[in-house]
């Protein structure tokens, strides 16, 4: 049976709270595991919570505090193209990225889509109507990443 922490309050560093410690191959049966579930896996060095996020039951690592490579990518609108490319995303990225026309910001999926592959860098940006002659392309992703290294 579990134990509940109920009206705590924890004060200065005196106070924490332990989470279950195993490495990988050891946790609770697979029949027992429920949604929000935390543990410390000692084999991976990280915070996982279990969680049916990808349509495959499963621990997942929580992100760590740490350096996330932000890009930005930069175009000029002509007024015909519609197509910009290379772009280090790939085909459903849309969702990862803040796109800016001029100070516009841009719909995913409404008012640009990307195809290609985040390989070799064949991504392309594909707007629904072409950025107007001098209108500047701004493209920001890399914040949707739970992959960080430690400063």
């Amino acid at each position: 049976m579990g134990h509940m922490l109920k009206n705590r309050v924890f004060q200065g560093a005196s106070h924490t709270l332990r989470f279950p410690a195993n490495p990988s191959a050891i946790g609770p049966g697979t029949n027992e595991q429920v949604d929000g579930q935390t543990r410390f896996n000692t084999g991976t060095g990280k915070l996982e919570f279990w969680a049916n996020i990808t349509g495959t039951p499963g621990w997942n690592a929580v992100a760590r505090e740490g350096n996330v490579t932000i890009t930005k990518t930069s175009f000029t609108g002509n007024a015909v193209a519609t197509q910009f490319w290379p772009l280090p995303y790939g085909a459903g990225d849309e969702n990862k990225l803040i796109v800016h026309v001029g100070t516009v910001y841009q719909i995913p999926t409404t008012n640009y889509t990307i195809t290609g592959s985040v390989a070799g860098g064949t991504g392309n940006i594909i707007f629904s109507s072409a950025p107007s002659n001098g209108a500047a392309i701004t493209i920001i992703g890399g914040f949707a990443s739970t992959v960080s290294t430690l400063a």
